[in-house]
């Protein structure tokens, strides 16, 4: 559980205050462009950024969202005489299967031939009894070939991945061999049945002999421990999964868990050998005994639960109780007469993480997004940002503060006031979440995305952007910059318009919402108009909306390209990039070292961006050094000295 982080003070923050800029620039407003780009009437809550042809242009692509059907891919081509100089074509021989709402599907170059392939981790809830398997292959987890083009080649079947009920799909090097390995949530065995869960998978890549990739399963400390409901062993409901560097070693394995359940961050190490290994991660024995590869990966990687210590279980109030309401309230909200919990369900319902460094201190903090119900109370944990002391103290540990709540709930009643329906009915719907420089002024932004309850305003659930303002903390300045979509769900950030700045395409989710907020919703997508009738029938959009930041402030963009042979995976997964400037353009006030790693696709349901590190650069006219750590056991690192505004691409070492 996360410290109150008391001391992240006024003192500290006015330090990155003057280091980054003296004002805040007004903030432009955002051109929704959804039709402008092609990609009007499309409806969807999941979608992603993904360069699936090697152009560099971010291509968009639509998951399923009721029947069985295949994802939709449209490839951003250039079209100098449109609007925007681009625009959104659908490619319909995709090569991609039928997917259920449910089933899981993401993209990473697996065999670093330089072509993103695509991952589906299958939804098999295969204890119900209404239980049907997919209509067509892949029956089961697979991974498919990217042709380079926007198709994939027929699927290759993924027999480590657990037949469960899967909820998302990481990609990252774990053991920096420089071969993509993936960890996969699983969700309930049986929902409404029991609170048992099926353990995750880590699947570690190996090559055999045929060179063909292939899985490995790394079972998961205290997997096939009993469910206790105290300690809470064994498996648990996982809706998110991450891959991220928070120290100096491995990458961790962040697991984000639902029904109130603790969340757990593995650490990661390898096993100490007793002599130095020259072709790392094979012993000698391996060279002889290739059936031995695999089982030796699984022996080599050792790792422990530190979630508890590190505090990103859960926050600290642990005694499960419920808010007591008068009555009168609670009758009308049944929920709210459920007995309290037991300590293991005391927490968050966490769905999503983002990962970056928010104070620009060198290391890496979390934010976690976490659906709240005021019937709840206590026992149901807030979003929040956790902030890492690894740069201070050499230790993992996350501590929260006050003044970064992004909290948008009603105060309670004063003395002698009444408790009223909305205190019983308020909820924060908190299912995705972003961190990412959005006006390229050096400090990180939040992206958060709430759907699913039908909250009124100003509490609605939607897609707010909060600011990072000069003192540290963060505003929501939605409003500002002219967004208003209800009911967000799955964000992507990528640079469309190739201008340098991060745009934003995000899903949207009716759930919950009443009739009223689907029709103001589609009013304010341009699916309804204004002055529809009053029995319009509203329609979900996804939309894109983009950035003018680049307009204000100038950005540096990378792009790396490693070398599996010497343990970089062809897309560098883990890398972190340092970058240093003049933020304020004021010679006189100490210059501002910002850092970025690159993360594949994590969190909740395969979120993930294009392969894209993305830097504001705020008054500054070039980035006076850049420092490249390279995520191989060597750490090799590549140095750059002032470089330009603009993309650039930097191959290892």
């Amino acid at each position: 559980m996360a410290p109150l982080l008391k001391g992240f003070a006024p003192a500290a923050l006015a330090l990155i205050a003057v280091a980054v800029a003296p004002t805040q620039a007004t903030a432009r407003e955002w051109e929704r462009a959804t039709a402008s780009a092609g990609l009007d009437g499309i409806e969807a809550s999941r979608l992603k950024f993904v360069d699936l042809n090697q152009d560099r242009r971010p291509d968009a692509v639509i998951l399923p969202d009721n029947s069985a059907s295949a994802p939709r891919i449209f490839l951003n081509l250039a079209r100098p005489k449109s609007p925007l100089g681009f625009r959104y074509i659908e490619k319909t021989d995709t090569g991609l299967p039928l997917l259920s709402k449910a089933d899981i599907i993401a993209f990473a170059d697996i065999d670093n031939d330089g072509k993103q392939d695509a991952l589906i981790g299958r939804n098999l809830d295969i204890y119900q009894s209404n239980y049907a398997p997919p209509a067509e292959a892949p029956k089961t987890s697979a991974w498919l070939p990217g042709k380079g083009d926007g198709s994939f080649g027929a699927p290759i079947p993924i027999p480590a991945a657990s037949l469960a009920t899967t909820c998302s799909i990481a990609v990252g090097d774990v053991n920096e061999d420089g071969l993509p390995d993936l960890f996969i949530g699983n969700w309930y065995e049986r929902y409404f049945s029991g609170y048992e869960a099926f353990a995750n998978d880590l699947l570690l890549q190996y090559r055999p002999p045929a060179g063909s990739p292939a899985f490995v399963r790394w079972p998961l400390p205290n997997e096939t421990a009993p469910t206790d409901y105290t300690t809470d062993l064994g498996g648990r409901p996982t809706y998110g999964t991450a891959f991220a560097r928070l120290d100096d070693g491995l990458p961790m394995l962040v697991e984000l868990n639902y029904g109130r359940r603790w969340n757990r961050l593995y650490k990661m190490d390898t096993r100490k050998p007793l002599r130095e290994l020259k072709d790392y991660p094979a012993t000698p024995f391996i060279l002889q005994e290739p059936k031995a590869l695999a089982a030796h990966l699984v022996r080599h990687l050792k790792g422990r639960d530190i979630a508890a210590e590190a505090g990103v279980d859960g926050d600290a109030i642990r005694h499960g109780r419920h808010q007591k309401w008068p009555l009168e309230l609670a009758n009308d909200k049944p929920r709210s007469l459920r007995p309290d919990e037991p300590p293991f369900r005391a927490n968050g319902n966490t769905f999503d993480v983002a990962v970056g460094d928010i104070d620009n201190d060198g290391d890496f903090d979390l934010f976690v997004s976490t659906i709240f119900h005021a019937w709840a109370g206590d026992s149901s944990d807030r979003s929040r940002f956790l902030v890492n002391q690894f740069a201070d103290s050499g230790t993992v540990a996350f501590q929260e503060s006050e003044r970064l709540s992004v909290d948008r709930l009603p105060e309670p009643p004063g003395p002698g006031e009444k408790w009223q329906y909305h205190h019983v009915r308020q909820n924060q719907g908190d299912i995705f979440a972003e961190l990412a420089d959005l006006d390229q002024d050096g400090r990180l932004d939040l992206i958060l995305c709430s759907s699913d309850y039908a909250d009124e305003a100003p509490y609605e659930e939607r897609l707010r952007i909060f600011l990072q303002q000069p003192d540290g903390s963060f505003a929501d300045r939605t409003a500002q910059l002219g967004i208003d979509h209800i009911g967000a769900g799955m964000p992507s950030l990528a640079d469309v318009d190739l201008d340098g700045d991060l745009d934003l395409l995000v899903g949207q989710s009716f759930n919950r919402l009443t009739q009223d907020q689907r029709q103001a919703a589609s009013v304010a997508s341009g699916a309804l108009p204004p002055n529809h009738p009053a029995d319009a029938a509203p329609e979900r959009r996804a939309s894109l909306f983009l950035n003018p930041a680049s307009e204000q402030n100038h950005s540096i963009t990378f792009t790396l390209v490693g070398s599996p042979e010497d343990n970089v995976s062809r897309d560098a997964y883990g890398a972190i990039v340092r970058l240093t400037a003049d933020l304020d353009g004021d010679p006189s006030t100490p210059e501002v070292t910002q850092a970025r790693q690159l993360l594949g696709p994590g969190g909740h349901a395969g979120k993930q961006h294009p392969l894209l590190i993305h830097f504001g650069l705020g008054r500054a006219t070039h980035a006076s050094a850049v420092e490249i750590v390279w995520p191989n056991p060597q750490r090799e690192t590549t140095r750059l000295t002032q470089l330009a505004p603009g993309h650039h691409e930097i191959t290892y070492p």
